[in-house]
């Protein structure tokens, strides 16, 4: 369930994710975080339950804002082809450039890989169901083969995830020529007819507009 949050729930959420930045997890403390938001330790207790749901919060949203961009670029690029390769190509640059990367394996390495692993759950999960309610979409309006969505969508969320994780194997994903074939060679078919014998047998329905893939009209 997506929570809501009001001002200064965003402001202690800004707080939270500028601190990790800055020192990383295990050094930012309640008291740092407080001072950076301009509140009290008590008004963060009073709306998270502490530090570690804090934490959790602040990465739910970041990925939450992740996968909006990536829904946007879905919606409003032509061509399922296309829509297809810019999105994932999108999420793929940021498992490499995203500051919760690159920032903190550079002021805490030593939290990095245990930060992605055992926090990992909530990424791969988040992505599945995005990207499931992207594919039914797709699906209903006619522009993707009917099949069943989630293993795809799990395929794809844990690829990203792993990605994050061993970036320097097979495909150089920071040379874009070779991450775009690799998406045009794999990723498009496997979400335009998903697995199995069948898998770009059938035809697609005819698509109205533009055949985007997105969130429904």
């Amino acid at each position: 369930m997506v929570r809501s949050y009001d001002e200064v729930d965003e402001r202690i959420l800004d707080a939270t994710l500028g601190r990790i930045l800055q020192v990383g997890i295990r050094r930012s403390s309640l008291d740092d975080i407080a001072r950076r938001a301009g509140v009290t330790r008590v008004t963060i207790y009073r709306r998270f339950s502490g530090k570690d749901d804090l934490i959790e919060a602040a990465l739910l949203r970041e990925i939450g804002r992740v996968l909006g961009e990536a829904t946007t670029i879905a919606t409003t690029t032509s061509g399922v082809d296309a829509q297809i390769e810019e999105t994932v190509l999108y999420i793929l640059r940021l498992t490499r450039s995203h500051p919760l990367v690159t920032q903190l394996l550079a002021v805490a390495p030593e939290e990095a890989l245990g930060f992605y692993t055992v926090r990992g759950e909530e990424m791969v999960s988040q992505g599945i169901e995005c990207i499931t309610a992207v594919l039914e979409t797709g699906q209903e309006q006619g522009v993707l083969q009917r099949y069943e969505a989630r293993p795809v969508a799990e395929m794809i969320a844990r690829m990203a995830h792993s990605l994050l994780l061993t970036p320097a194997a097979g495909v150089d994903f920071g040379d874009e020529a070779a991450a775009r074939a690799f998406i045009r060679t794999a990723i498009v078919p496997l979400m335009k007819y998903g697995f199995g014998p069948g898998r770009g047998g059938a035809s697609l329905g005819t698509t109205s507009g533009n055949g985007r893939v997105g969130t429904g009209s």
